[in-house]
């Protein structure tokens, strides 16, 4: 019998290393444990998380409520399978995030990441559009730049032309429209007029491709890693729910950075009530890298009309996972109580 392996005896890429390795050999740390906003590898070197990876630990590491929460759950059940069991934990979290989500987002499909989270959102729209009867709307617009995950139909609305150069022959790649990048305008502008041409973009998008064949929007509110944290003027926002209204178009807001109280409010997409997205994707923040954990958040009449159709056809094996949905209301309490 062969001796166990440890970090270290395997060649860097092989079974026991992680593939995500973009050049060269050196190695990364080997964390062996994390205590608030510190990481320790191996050697007992110690490491300030300052950013958590792609921004994910916004509780810390080891919090002593989401630990006893998940030790909770894992003493009861660690798996049902949602397509034929609810479990308590999904429940209460549902209610909580839907409640927290406000008017108008009254349904929680939970998932695994952000990407997942994205897939399910852009599902769900097609599935309603087929349910009302406009089975012609198949595009879905996007932003340049932006970034709504890694999985393919993920990659098909960002923004990324590297991806696209790599990717794009796997895929159906969405057309885009800028994003109001308002640090980097062109000349002659004002950030108000800069952003209102982008938001005439997307209409005139629309048009091009005809209006009955477009099926969602899909921008981050306030821009993520592709695009600096911008913020628009509260006009834009505006504008493009009322471009989306009149052609029928869903409006998907990709919240994975923004959303669970990164900017102050549960979703960013409070700081504009006027103006309320149809669907709503949020991760990261949701369950601070406890565990791999999205969501989707949906009106009551797209859940409907997707129900009385035949049901929603998609899901994965760990979709709505009891354990991961009671970290999930464990994190998202723990911000509450600490008004974090």
């Amino acid at each position: 019998m062969s001796p166990p392996r440890r970090i270290g005896d395997t060649p860097q890429g092989g079974p026991v290393q992680s593939f995500y390795v973009r050049k060269g050999t050196e190695r990364r740390p080997a964390i062996a444990r994390g205590e608030g906003i510190y990481l320790w590898d191996v050697t007992g070197r110690r490491y300030l998380d300052a950013s958590s990876g792609p921004v994910v630990s916004n509780l810390g590491h080891g919090n002593r409520h989401v630990l006893e929460a998940m030790h909770a759950q894992a003493e009861h059940v660690t798996f049902a399978y949602p397509g034929l069991f609810e479990s308590e934990a999904n429940v209460a979290l549902a209610d909580l995030v839907c409640k927290l989500a406000g008017p108008g987002l009254d349904r929680a499909f939970f998932v695994s990441g952000g990407s997942e989270a994205t897939e399910a959102a852009i599902k769900l729209a097609r599935q309603y559009a087929l349910a009302i009867g406009q089975p012609a709307r198949v595009t879905v617009i996007g932003r340049e730049p932006g970034y709504h995950g890694a999985t393919l139909g993920a990659l098909a609305v960002t923004g990324d032309h590297h991806a696209e150069e790599i990717f794009g022959p796997l895929m159906k790649v969405m057309p885009k429209v800028g994003a109001p990048l308002t640090y980097r305008m062109p000349p002659g502008h004002s950030v108000e007029s800069y952003a209102m041409a982008c938001a005439r973009a997307l209409e005139n998008e629309i048009l091009r491709r005809g209006p009955g064949t477009v099926l969602a929007f899909i921008m981050e509110p306030i821009g993520g890693l592709a695009s600096g944290a911008t913020v628009a003027p509260a006009a834009y926002y505006e504008a493009v729910r009322a471009i989306c209204d009149r052609h029928g178009v869903l409006l998907i807001y990709d919240e994975v950075m923004s959303g669970a109280g990164r900017t102050g409010t549960f979703l960013a997409a409070d700081h504009w009530p006027a103006v309320r997205p149809d669907l709503v994707t949020l991760a990261k923040g949701i369950a601070a890298g406890y565990t791999p954990f999205g969501a989707v958040l949906a009106p009551d009449r797209i859940v409907d009309a997707v129900v009385e159709a035949g049901g929603f056809m998609h899901g994965h094996t760990y979709f709505t996972n009891p354990l991961s949905c009671a970290v999930a209301h464990a994190v998202v309490c723990e911000m509450m109580d600490r008004d974090l």
